[in-house]
């Protein structure tokens, strides 16, 4: 009797286990996703209201006015001012008081060359209309710093590719707090360069994907946002932030605003679920007596978004699980083999982009002493990193194949393909551009709006 009993009793704890194994997964399947759950909870889009960079535009005054256009220079007297010798387009007088403040048009401002100054002999404009000198290196990232443009462009381009703002100090000769300084503006100078160059982009696929990094406090983790162009390698747009929804709302209000109107790319990201908030909030329109409201926001019908769901099981993946989470399966697979692609749902372009940019900004790398020590300094090091890359670094993957090959003259083996970057790939420039072209890019302010 006493073996039967401890047999019942075996069997008894294996039917415990068992009912409780079960128990648990039914209850997990509510909360993770997994191969036993075969319909997901489905999702609520969002509106405008719902992301701040929206709300705040709707709440910031509009502007009065469109400029008003002024009329091309002419002397007093004469038929035109002084013949311009020296290309002066891109550049526009600062004083506010003259009537040709803010205009960057060669053939309207009144900029003449006026010699040279410094070292590195920087080119001096003079305002016919108002006499006001303009140097050639005002609005850029090199106005009024003495160190020669040529040292300043070999630092950066060394802590664009990856090089440790304290190893470039060693090897340099200058102070970590000068390197400090010059990632700073150069980070704010690629910025504006962004906002000015990347508007009305054609964009048919964008991957989505965050990164986590953390400073050189240990509690303080940050998660970088980017999305990315499977197509031309271009990154449109990043945030550096907190794991949220406010982040995720930065980070396709921005992309919103690089898009051009009614362009709506195919999107996929990993699981989570934020994108598809952030997403459903600014892609649509708001339709007018929509049943018993006023008005009500519609996502739009041509948005096609999907997800890959990758399942661990003790530190190993396990399982990868597609999901699509607007549109249909047809129009999706239809849309992305149109593009060259292979129809499936897929994060790999922007994963292999999060490593390149582990690789170039030192305070992202794993397991590293390069840390970063405040967040702007960190947002300053990625963006100038994102200047470099769309724009002066040709991509491996963006080469144009020659019908012949070039001949160098020399032992060097010809080029059999066309090097392009990211922005060359997406039409904003026609060459790839040096470090000290970047640098010295002029960026003035837009003219003032009148009433």
């Amino acid at each position: 009797m006493r073996s039967d009993d401890s047999w019942l009793g075996l069997l008894l704890l294996v039917g415990l286990v068992w009912l409780g194994r079960w128990l648990w997964r039914r209850a997990v399947a509510w909360v993770v996703p997994g191969p036993w759950r075969r319909w997901p909870r489905p999702l609520r889009p969002r509106t405008p209201h719902d992301c701040p960079g929206c709300t705040a535009a709707l709440t910031t005054p509009a502007p009065l006015g469109t400029p008003t256009p002024v009329p091309p220079w002419r002397a007093p007297g004469r038929r035109g001012g002084r013949p311009k010798t020296v290309p002066s387009a891109g550049f526009a007088c600062p004083n506010p008081t003259c009537r040709y403040v803010g205009v960057t048009d060669a053939a309207v401002h009144a900029l003449v060359g006026d010699g040279h100054h410094g070292r590195d002999h920087i080119q001096t404009f003079r305002c016919q209309a108002c006499g006001t000198k303009v140097s050639a290196r005002r609005d850029t990232a090199l106005y009024r710093l003495t160190t020669p443009a040529v040292q300043i462009s070999q630092v950066l381009t060394a802590l664009a590719e990856g090089l440790d703002q304290r190893a470039a100090s060693r090897v340099f000769g200058h102070s970590a707090h000068t390197l400090a300084r010059w990632l700073t503006r150069s980070g704010e100078h690629g910025e504006r360069l962004h906002a000015r160059q990347f508007r009305g982009l054609h964009l048919p696929h964008v991957q989505l994907d965050e990164l986590r990094t953390r400073l050189r406090d240990q509690a303080h983790v940050l998660w970088l946002w980017l999305a990315v162009d499977p197509l031309t390698k271009v990154i449109p747009a990043v945030h550096l932030g907190q794991r949220t929804q406010t982040a995720a709302q930065a980070l396709v209000h921005a992309l919103v605003q690089t898009l051009a109107a009614g362009c709506v790319p195919v999107f996929t990201s990993d699981g989570l679920n934020l994108y598809f908030y952030a997403l459903t909030a600014h892609l649509g329109q708001w339709v007018a007596n929509a049943g018993r409201r006023a008005r009500q926001w519609q996502v739009a019908p041509g948005l096609l978004y999907g997800q890959v769901t990758k399942i661990y099981r003790r530190r190993r993946l396990t399982q990868v699980v597609p999901r699509l989470r607007c549109g249909s399966w047809r129009a999706f697979r239809a849309t992305l083999r149109r593009l060259g692609l292979s129809g499936r749902v897929t994060t790999a372009f922007v994963e292999r982009a999060n490593l390149t940019l582990r690789r170039g900004v030192a305070g992202l790398a794993r397991r590293t002493w390069a840390t970063a020590q405040s967040t702007p300094q960190l947002l300053a090091h990625v963006e100038w990193w994102r200047a470099y890359y769309n724009f002066a670094r040709p991509h491996g993957g963006l080469g144009v194949p020659l019908a012949e090959p070039l001949d160098r003259g020399g032992c060097q083996r010809p080029p059999r393909a066309r090097r392009r970057t990211p922005a060359m790939a997406l039409g904003v420039t026609d060459h790839p551009w040096t470090v000290l072209e970047l640098l010295t890019y002029p960026l003035p302010p837009p003219r003032a709006q009148c009433a």
